[in-house]
């Protein structure tokens, strides 16, 4: 008998909801982070509206809803002077699930860590050293946890340790990721002014700001900047750097104080997008960054892993023992359930992340007429609003693209 039905290779938030729908299914899960404590990083914000309702439905919306997570209604975009030239605006969505959340990644992670199961163990500080192989499959993994190392079976081995992943590499599964060429600086600012129930995306010729409340009278704003382009600033540099990013965004100048208070704690992303070609081996499956990732300025990321939790949980919940048979069915049943959902979301991501994130100056140009072109366009809103947020994955009909171009009547 395997020590564990099912062996979780990490603790984001894909992992950790995995782990609560497992257990609540009365698995054994063995869920492993080598993080001894969930840590702040600039991640994670947003949960679109189809993943509360799948929150909701796990009994999770109300404990993160207790720790401050805050509503969000719009995602808008403006010009830096603060012009709105569109909205997509959840209140498009049918009720009661027309609205987002946003919260702290780590906080997100201690809620859930905090709710899972009886059936559940959570290792924390605790690396995977490699997997374990039996007769052409995964069987488990080898763990060092402290001084000791612990050879874990289990029954189905789940991998959801990052886009940078030693389990997919040593599954023998390869992913070409894709650079973008900017990055992103975050910052998060402390006592910022309140800031509604909107995150705004401020178009300039530098590239997309994002800024946005969040709980506990704070804030966060991403700035894109070229690729490597903030290594020569270093510590002397940041406040003449914040000070030109100011000047350039007039609309910021709300949060001027806070933000310059924030700029020694400024965290740089990159921006990157792939999607691995197979989805699991016998044995093992992927999950989350693991197994795909998109451009973090569109709020797919962590909804899409939540997503895929959902989806796996619910191929396993069919399945009463999990034989090696069994395991390897539901994964494939997985994959083919989530994969052309994945596709579209990669598309989708990357399809808004060049018409918002392009500096060039045709796409200055014809850009801003664009978005101001498309305000009143219901019908196209309401098709971008509905993918964005989780319920569909239905394309854009041909009349739909037209109308965005102007080229037909609404």
């Amino acid at each position: 008998m395997a020590d564990f039905d099912v062996l979780i290779c990490g603790a984001g938030a894909g992992g950790l909801t995995l782990a609560h729908f497992l257990g609540t299914q009365g698995r054994r899960v063995l869920v492993v982070d080598k993080q001894s404590r969930p840590r702040n990083v600039h991640k994670g914000e947003l949960l679109q509206p189809r993943t509360v309702q799948i929150l909701e439905a796990a009994g999770l919306v109300e404990p993160l809803a207790d720790r401050g997570a805050r509503t969000v209604r719009r995602l808008t975009c403006n010009t830096a002077q603060d012009d709105e030239l569109i909205n997509l605006d959840f209140g498009l969505l049918d009720a009661p699930y027309d609205y987002g959340l946003l919260h702290f990644y780590k906080d997100f992670r201690e809620v859930v860590g905090a709710q899972l199961p009886s059936t559940v163990e959570y290792w924390q500080g605790t690396r995977v050293d490699e997997l374990l192989r039996a007769d052409g499959r995964v069987r488990g993994a080898r763990l060092i946890r402290g001084p000791k190392i612990i050879d874990v079976e289990a029954s189905l081995t789940v991998a959801c340790d990052g886009q940078v992943s030693r389990l997919r590499d040593d599954a023998g599964i390869s992913v070409h990721r894709r650079l973008y060429d900017h990055q992103l600086v975050a910052f998060e600012l402390e006592n910022a002014p309140e800031l509604g129930q909107n995150m705004t995306m401020y178009l300039t010729p530098g590239g997309l700001r994002v800024l946005f409340q969040m709980p506990g009278g704070r804030a966060r704003l991403y700035a894109q900047i070229p690729a490597q382009s903030f290594r020569g600033v270093g510590k002397a540099g940041l406040a003449s750097w914040t000070s030109d990013l100011l000047r350039a965004v007039p609309a910021l100048e709300r949060v001027a104080a806070p933000l310059r208070a924030a700029a020694d704690g400024v965290q740089v992303l990159p921006a990157a997008r792939f999607h691995t070609p197979r989805w699991h081996v016998p044995g093992l499956v992927l999950l989350g960054d693991t197994a795909h990732a998109v451009h973090p300025m569109v709020g797919q990321g962590m909804n899409a892993a939540i997503g895929d939790a959902w989806s796996l949980a619910a191929q396993l919940s069919t399945v009463d023992s999990l034989t090696p048979a069994a395991v390897d069915t539901a994964g494939a049943r997985y994959e083919a359930d989530r994969r052309p959902v994945l596709d579209y979301v990669s598309r989708l991501s990357h399809t808004l992340a060049l018409l918002f994130t392009s500096t060039s100056r045709g796409a200055r140009l014809v850009r801003p007429r664009l978005l101001r072109a498309n305000r009143d366009n219901n019908e196209l809103r309401h098709r971008i609003v509905y993918n964005m947020a989780g319920f569909s994955s239905d394309p854009f009909t041909t009349w739909a693209l037209r109308s965005a171009l102007g080229l037909t009547r609404r």
